[in-house]
């Protein structure tokens, strides 16, 4: 039986604007087949076993026909249960949506849609500019300047003459001239504002703003890129007074952001919600190393010792596999390092009970031995048994400083393992390269010379999020590395913001 096909509108660009069901989707799909304007750090929440399919379309050039697209979503519905069709803004705003449903519909699919936010609205918003606004414009009309014939000449003109009504015109980047001429020729005032908006709601948006006779010029001196729209109306007047995307403190930055693991960087979200444009790359994958545990082994351990959320979360799929849950840690005390460490214990119904204001072994190990000296007594040394579930490639420094304050057993519960990457422009053109890890550090400059590095700084800024990342930076050749204060995502966002803003 074949499974079912849902074309979901990704938005504009900037990823939080997919809608809540399009989420769930991507989410719980099989199969995305996806397009070039669809935000990329969507495809982070799709599951590990997704199948990804891109079929992008540039400017004269497609990496599939629409139809075999058409075929292509017809086949990966009789292979999954759940297809998602990943279109970028609203799948029925010239997105040839129609034409993909239909063709599911004729071949006995069945399929959904999930309306998304068009660039239409949210692109001219994101430029300051309101498509309507009382006493400017009560309408506005959305016109595709690319057709078939890859010509204007088939645009009505004369009909566009509406002072009240805002044009505007999505593809339309290499004609922005052959417009502006039209409507003027038709009888617009050659003194009507216009804008042209390039990569709208994205940290790489640039607008343009002119008037209908200088557009095509003011255009081609800012040197936009596609993809494109284009503004007509007075409402343009507004962006002087709406515009706020552009405002933002690291607006035009640019931060290289390594990784460990598919997910979403908390770090990267951060740094885009103040304008920044974030190249997150993955360098190391998170494999779970499985163990059974037995219910009296459980019972016997007085504290549990959490670094890390991927060491919260694989130590629990062990219990779970032992057929055991949340009860099994009893009355055991939790501590935990960090406080997304301490929330992701939540969402095991687990709370901690301790949270050291300061991470780094030298400041954590006399915090939790004065913890523990306060609940388990004056002399834990040889009494307190305490689980520390971490990776099988972190260090030792730890755990050779907690076996001198208790009893304590590492168990290695997964692995930090390395895997390929690729840099299609290299480090080059970055403000700032962000490490949340030492093994980020050492993988991603591990082919690299210690000249090379030298050269990179002079252009670049290092960050590292503690000690142990600024340590790894240092050993690689950096000379100079700015080391967040406290150390959390948070805390390395904040030394960036810091520097951005001097």
């Amino acid at each position: 039986m074949a499974g079912k096909v849902y074309l979901v509108g990704a938005g504009p660009g900037d990823p939080g604007l997919v809608t809540v069901k399009g989420l769930e989707l991507i989410q719980k799909a099989d199969c995305i087949v996806y397009d070039r304007l669809s935000a990329p750090e969507l495809l982070s929440y799709a599951k590990e076993d997704c199948e990804f399919i891109y079929v992008g379309k540039a400017d004269r050039h497609h990496t599939l026909l629409q139809e075999e697209i058409n075929e292509l979503l017809v086949t990966k519905a009789k292979e999954h249960a759940c297809v998602v069709r990943l279109k970028g803004g609203d799948v029925y705003v010239f997105g040839r949506g129609g034409e993909e449903g239909a063709y599911l519909r004729d071949h006995g699919i069945k399929f959904g849609v999930v309306p998304g936010i068009s660039s239409a609205i949210a692109g001219a918003a994101y430029a300051g500019i309101p498509v309507t606004h009382r006493g400017l414009a009560t309408s506005f009309r959305v016109i595709t300047a690319h057709n078939r014939l890859d010509q204007t000449t088939d645009m009505d003109f004369a009909s566009m003459l509406d002072e009240k009504e805002t044009l505007i015109f999505l593809m339309g980047l290499s004609k922005v001239g052959e417009i502006a001429e039209g409507l003027i020729q038709a009888g617009r005032s050659p003194m009507t504002p216009a804008a042209v908006i390039s990569h709208a709601t994205t940290s790489e948006q640039r607008t343009c703003v002119g008037i209908l006779q200088d557009i095509e010029r003011r255009v081609a001196d800012a040197v936009l890129t596609s993809p494109a729209m284009i503004v007509i109306g007075d409402v343009v007047r507004l962006r002087e007074q709406l515009q706020f995307f552009e405002n933002q403190l690291l607006w035009g930055k640019r931060y290289l952001v390594p990784k460990i693991g598919r997910k979403p960087s908390r770090l990267a979200a951060l740094l885009r919600a103040q304008g920044a444009f974030v190249q997150e790359v993955t360098v190391g994958e998170i494999a779970g190393i499985h163990a059974l545990y037995g219910a009296a082994e459980l019972a016997d351990v007085d504290m549990f010792l959490f670094t890390s959320q991927n060491g919260v979360d694989c130590f629990m799929d062990n219990v779970f596999a032992s057929k055991l849950d949340a009860r099994a840690l009893g009355n055991a005390k939790i501590a935990a390092i960090g406080s997304k460490t301490a929330e992701r214990l939540k969402n095991y119904g687990l709370r901690a009970d301790f949270v050291p204001d300061q991470y780094h072994s030298d400041a954590l190990v006399p915090q939790l031995k004065e913890y523990m000296q306060y609940t388990f007594g004056n002399d834990p040394f040889h009494s307190v048994s305490v689980w520390y579930p971490t990776a099988k490639n972190a260090d030792d420094i730890l755990m050779d400083d907690l076996v001198e304050i208790c009893q304590c057993g590492r168990l290695n519960v997964y692995e930090n393992k390395a895997c390929t990457w690729n840099l299609q422009d290299g480090f080059s053109g970055y403000d700032g390269i962000l490490f949340t890890c030492a093994s980020s550090a050492e993988r991603l400059f591990g082919d690299v010379s210690r000249q090379e590095i030298k050269e990179l700084e002079k252009s670049t800024r290092l960050y590292a999020i503690g000690p142990k990342s600024r340590e790894a930076l240092e050993k690689a050749g950096a000379s100079y590395v700015v080391e967040a204060s406290k150390n959390t995502y948070e805390g390395l966002f904040h030394a960036v913001l810091e520097e951005g803003v001097l």
